[in-house]
């Protein structure tokens, strides 16, 4: 009985080291894409920081976006440095999205980076914010004398 126990151990052992050493190919996970500033108003000069990692080194992407109106505008060219992964299969990049302003309706878009071929390999939310409006000012309310009180009649 204790022979038999010894040997069950030992094969358990041996199966879940060859099971361990097996499951890190197993579990090796695809590519990854995370957009940093998933929310900015929409106005000259705004930026949208992105990067991606588990991708296969040099791998041709293509970044596109969906704006909430189902506005579609290839963001590949736009964005600095190019989306091309490194070494270790990782890139960043950033988009002034400036010349897209007027084009790009508010409200939550998807960004979508994929293959040449333009098979999604991960896709990433980003709000549009409208342009807050200027506050129209009272032109008596700029004046210093508007906020000093007035004195009271005498009777």
């Amino acid at each position: 009985m204790k022979q038999g126990f010894r040997l069950l151990t030992v094969v358990s052992c041996a199966g879940l080291f060859l099971m361990g050493c097996a499951s890190q190919d197993v579990m090796r996970q695809g590519p990854s894409f995370v957009v940093t500033t998933p929310v900015v108003t929409l106005a000259p000069g705004g930026k949208v920081v992105m990067y991606g990692t588990g991708f296969a080194p040099k791998q041709e992407l293509v970044l596109l976006l969906k704006d909430s109106a189902g506005g579609m505008s290839g963001l590949s060219g736009a964005v600095t440095p190019a989306p091309v992964p490194n070494a270790d299969g990782v890139w960043a990049a950033e988009w002034v999205f400036t010349a897209y302003v007027s084009v790009i309706s508010p409200g939550t878009a998807m960004l979508t980076v994929a293959d040449k071929d333009y098979k999604p390999l991960g896709v990433a939310p980003i709000v549009f914010l409208p342009k807050p409006k200027p506050v129209a000012v009272k032109p008596e309310a700029a004046k210093p004398e508007a906020a000093k009180p007035k004195p009271a009649a005498s009777k």
